[in-house]
């Protein structure tokens, strides 16, 4: 009884059929579901996906009234585009001022260098001086030794002057009494009157060698008085010098003094003088805060959530409109992280927006995110709270939740007349491995 079905069945054609075809399409369903986990598990999908960019919010960097407005909202621009400026009057005044302070500076400097020149002109007069009080000094010297040698040949001469008196008397003395006993003969008639004439010639020879004896003396002696003046004159001259050089070197010690206070009231010379180049920083800074007036995008991209109005005040680093930029687009993927072991930087993904859904977009994992912030799917724009640290996963007692991670996709190629928008939904799913 217990093998009858299978009997029947062996027997029957129809029913045999049937249960291969029954056992055949349970295999199919078998292996059909095998691939199809296989799949899922080896190459995994989301729907959690989300088109991204890199919004840059514009912020002045000066403050001012807006003066012009040159973009609408949502407008498509280019790069250094402009977008809007602030009033830029004050800070060209401001610009104007910091280009007449440098010519200050310069003007400052160069006044600095002519003082400095002056100091340095007036150390070399001063060493000038000092070399010329030495050089009298020298010839004081000089005519000091010249007198005294004067000074000691007059004496010499008078030595010799006094001795030829003393002769010339001695011989005088003599002659005359030649003379007096030559007479005294001829009038006795002992001797000749031509004699006695004779030795009265020689009296008065002798008389007057005397008397040119004496003249030479005054001449040696007023000669002496001469040297010796001249030696007065030139110890008084010497006195002067030495005077003349101690005041010569104290003018160079005030010089070089001064000379010294000029460079250091100077410092570096020319445009590497610190006036100049903090002149030259400050009209870099004016510069740059005129150049600031003007708000310009920093790419090709898109205003976005534009409120800035014509009268508005703008406020240096308060945002006034958001940017998108046109190059940076990218996919978010939240894959559960069940999944994460099959998803590799590299792999090859297709992104489908869920408004394009016949326009898929070839891409490749770039990343996967190291950090989230459950509950639900983490924060990662730039405004995302507590987007960094990790909190307490939330689980029921009967069920533990998966929570997502983010992953970043590189997009390929967009489809043309396709237009991205930042914050879209989008599916990602891996489709092949490199």
């Amino acid at each position: 009884m217990v093998h009858r079905p299978l009997i029947m069945a062996s027997q029957n054609p129809k029913l045999s059929m049937r249960v291969t075809v029954t056992a055949i399409i349970i295999v199919i369903a078998v292996i059909a579901s095998y691939m199809l986990y296989q799949r899922y598990v080896r190459f995994p999908w989301t729907r959690d996906g989300q088109i991204a960019a890199d919004v840059v919010l514009l912020t002045p960097r000066v403050s001012g009234w807006v003066t012009s407005l040159k973009v609408v909202d949502n407008q498509q621009v280019k790069a250094n585009d402009l977008l809007f400026e602030i009033d830029p009057r004050p800070y060209r005044i401001q610009f104007d001022l910091a280009r007449v302070q440098l010519d200050e500076a310069r003007e400052q400097v160069a006044a600095l260098e002519a003082a400095v020149s002056v100091a340095q002109a007036t150390v070399q007069s001063a060493q000038a001086g000092i070399r010329s009080a030495k050089a009298r000094i020298e010839e004081a010297q000089a005519q000091i030794t010249s007198a005294e040698s004067g000074v000691a040949a007059a004496k010499a001469g008078i030595q010799t002057a006094q001795a030829d008196i003393d002769k010339s008397e001695a011989t005088l003395a003599q002659r005359i009494r030649d003379r007096d006993r030559a007479k005294k003969l001829a009038e006795d008639g002992a001797g000749s009157v031509a004699k006695a004439e004779s030795t009265q010639a020689g009296v008065e020879a002798s008389t007057a060698a005397v008397t040119a004896a004496n003249a030479s003396l005054l001449s040696t002696q007023a000669q002496q008085a001469q040297a010796e003046a001249g030696l007065a004159q030139s110890n008084a001259n010497l006195l002067v010098s030495e005077s003349g050089l101690g005041e010569a070197e104290a003018d160079l010690a005030s010089t070089l003094a001064s000379l010294e206070q000029a460079q250091a009231n100077l410092g570096v010379p020319g445009e590497e003088n610190t006036r100049v180049r903090s002149a030259k920083a400050n009209l870099a800074q004016a510069q740059l805060n005129l150049e600031w007036t003007s708000i310009r995008a920093p790419s090709d991209g898109f205003v976005t959530n534009l409120v800035v109005k014509l009268g508005d005040y703008a406020s240096a680093g308060t945002a006034m409109l958001a940017f998108v930029d046109q190059g940076s687009f990218y996919a978010l993927g939240y894959f559960q992280e069940t999944e994460l072991n099959h998803v590799q930087a590299g792999d090859s993904v297709q992104v489908t927006l869920m408004a394009h859904r016949d326009q898929p977009i070839e891409g490749q994992v770039e990343s996967i995110g190291m950090a989230i912030n459950p509950p639900n799917i983490a924060a990662t724009g730039r405004n995302g709270d507590q987007g960094i640290v990790p909190q307490v996963q939330p689980s029921f007692d009967w069920i533990r939740l998966a929570q997502r991670v983010p992953v970043r996709i590189k997009l390929g190629s967009i489809p043309e007349g396709l237009q991205l928008i930042a914050g879209t939904t989008c599916s990602v799913a891996v489709v092949a491995r490199d």
